[in-house]
C-alpha cells in the first residue's frame, strides 16, 4: 500500500483531481460530480502516496496541486466571507463581539461582503490571533486569506515530510487540507501550521509559543500548554487574559456551542438515546478523554492526535475542515484510520446539491454520514486490533 519508490501515480491523481476540480469552477453548482472526483482523487493517493525523503520535492508537489484550485470558485464554505467581514467591522471601529454582522448600528458597513456572511445574527466566535488577521487582510478580500492558508498548508507538508516522508506527501497530494485552504481560505490552514509546529518543535519554549499561537487561531492547539512546564502556565495564562479580556465575549461560541450541529459522527446516535442531553454528555466525554490522556502522556504528538480525534469523533458539528486538526496528529503518529476519514470526509458535501440560496439551508441525508464514517470506524478498529495484537512503532 505505500513505500512506493516515486510519487508518480499519486502526483498525477492530485494534479487530475485538482484540475478536474478547477475546471467544474463552482463546486457548489456542480455538487455531485465534485464530490466523485475527490473522493476518486483521495482514494488513490492514499493508496500509492510514496515513502520518498524529500521535503523540497513535498513542498514543489504541494504549491501545483493548490495552484489551479486558486481558480475554484470558493463556495464549498461561507467563513472565509465572515473573515473578510468583521476585518471590515474593526476597521470602522465596531467589535464583531458585541455586534453581529446583522445588527442595527453595522447597516452602513453592509456591503457585498456583507451579503456573503453565514449566520449573521450570530457574534463573533475567533480568536485574538485569528481577529488581528482579520483586520490585516481585510483589504485583500476572500483571495489574500486563501493565498495565506495555502502558504501555510504548504509548510505543513514540509514540517510533516521532515518528520515521517510517507504523511508529507500524504498532506501535499490528498484533497482535503488541499481544498480547504486553496479553495475555501479556512483558518484551519493556518492553525493546522501551528499546531504541526508545536508538536515538532525541538525546545519546550517554541513549542508552547506555537500552541499558544495555535489556541489563539482556533483554540484545539491549546491543550498542549498543559504539557509546558508548570512554571510556564501562569504567564500563557496572563498573557492570554490580556488579549481576550478587552474585547473578546462568549455569545458566538455559546451559540455555537448549544445549537450548531452538522454532519456529527456518535451525537445523532446518542441523541436518539438521551435527547437533548446528548450534547452535553458528549463535552463531558471529550473533556474525560482529554484528562485521560494528559495524565497518561507527555507526548505531544499522542496529546494533538487524542485531543483533535474526539473533537471530531464527539462534536455534533464535523465540517469536512474539521478532519484536518486529527489528520495531521495521526500522520506524526502513523495512525492510518484517520487517513480513510481525510478521504471520505469531504462526501459531505452532498449536501451542497440540496442547497437553497434563498434560505441557506440544506437537507442532510443519513446515506452521508454512512459514507462517511463507516469506513473510517472499521479502518479504526482494524488498527486498534492490530496493534493491540502486533505491537510496536506505528509506521505510515
Amino acid at each position: 500500500m505505500y513505500g512506493r519508490p516515486v510519487p508518480a501515480a499519486a502526483l498525477a491523481a492530485a494534479l487530475l483531481g485538482a484540475l478536474a476540480v478547477a475546471t467544474l469552477g463552482d463546486p457548489r453548482a456542480h455538487a455531485l460530480p465534485f464530490v466523485a472526483i475527490v473522493l476518486a482523487w483521495g482514494g488513490i493517493v492514499a493508496l500509492t502516496a510514496p515513502d520518498l525523503p524529500s521535503p523540497a520535492r513535498v513542498v514543489i508537489a504541494a504549491v501545483l496541486v493548490r495552484l489551479p484550485l486558486l481558480l475554484v470558485t470558493p463556495t464549498l464554505s461561507d467563513d472565509v466571507w465572515r473573515y473578510v467581514w468583521e476585518g471590515e467591522v474593526w476597521r470602522a471601529g465596531h467589535n464583531p463581539f458585541v455586534s453581529a454582522p446583522d445588527a442595527p448600528e453595522l447597516a452602513a458597513l453592509r456591503d457585498a461582503v456583507w451579503a456573503n456572511v453565514n449566520h449573521r445574527h450570530v457574534p463573533s466566535i475567533y480568536p485574538p490571533i485569528a481577529q488581528l488577521l482579520f483586520v490585516l487582510l481585510s483589504g485583500g478580500g476572500v483571495l489574500a486569506w486563501r493565498l495565506l492558508a495555502s502558504a501555510c498548508d504548504v509548510g505543513t507538508a514540509w514540517m510533516l515530510a521532515r518528520e515521517r516522508p510517507t504523511a508529507g506527501w500524504l498532506w501535499a497530494l490528498l484533497p482535503l487540507p488541499a481544498l480547504e485552504a486553496a479553495v475555501s481560505g479556512h483558518l484551519e490552514g493556518i492553525g493546522v501550521a501551528c499546531l504541526v509546529a508545536a508538536v515538532v518543535s525541538r525546545r519546550p519554549l517554541a513549542a508552547g509559543a506555537w500552541a499558544w499561537a495555535g489556541a489563539m487561531v482556533k483554540l484545539l492547539p491549546g491543550v498542549l500548554l498543559v504539557l509546558d512546564r508548570p512554571r510556564r502556565w501562569p504567564f500563557w495564562g496572563l498573557l492570554t487574559l490580556a488579549v481576550t479580556l478587552p474585547f473578546v465575549r462568549v455569545d458566538g461560541f455559546e451559540t455555537y456551542r448549544a445549537s450548531w450541529a452538522f454532519n456529527g459522527s456518535l451525537h445523532p446516535l446518542a441523541e436518539a438515546v438521551a435527547g437533548p442531553g446528548a450534547r452535553t454528555a458528549l463535552q463531558v466525554v471529550g473533556a474525560a478523554v482529554v484528562a485521560g490522556i494528559l495524565l497518561r502522556s507527555r507526548d505531544r504528538a499522542r496529546v494533538a492526535l487524542w485531543t483533535t480525534g474526539a473533537f471530531v469523533i464527539l462534536s455534533p458539528t464535523v465540517h469536512p475542515w474539521y478532519v484536518a486538526w486529527p489528520l495531521a496528529a495521526a500522520l506524526l503518529n502513523g495512525s492510518r484510520a484517520w487517513i480513510v476519514l481525510a478521504v471520505t470526509a469531504p462526501g459531505a458535501y452532498v449536501v451542497l446539491s440540496t442547497y437553497d440560496p434563498a434560505t441557506s439551508a440544506w437537507t442532510e441525508w443519513v446515506g452521508t454520514r454512512i459514507l462517511v464514517y463507516t469506513p473510517f470506524y472499521l479502518a479504526l478498529l482494524a488498527e486498534g486490533w492490530a496493534r493491540l495484537t502486533r505491537p510496536g512503532p506505528a509506521a505510515l
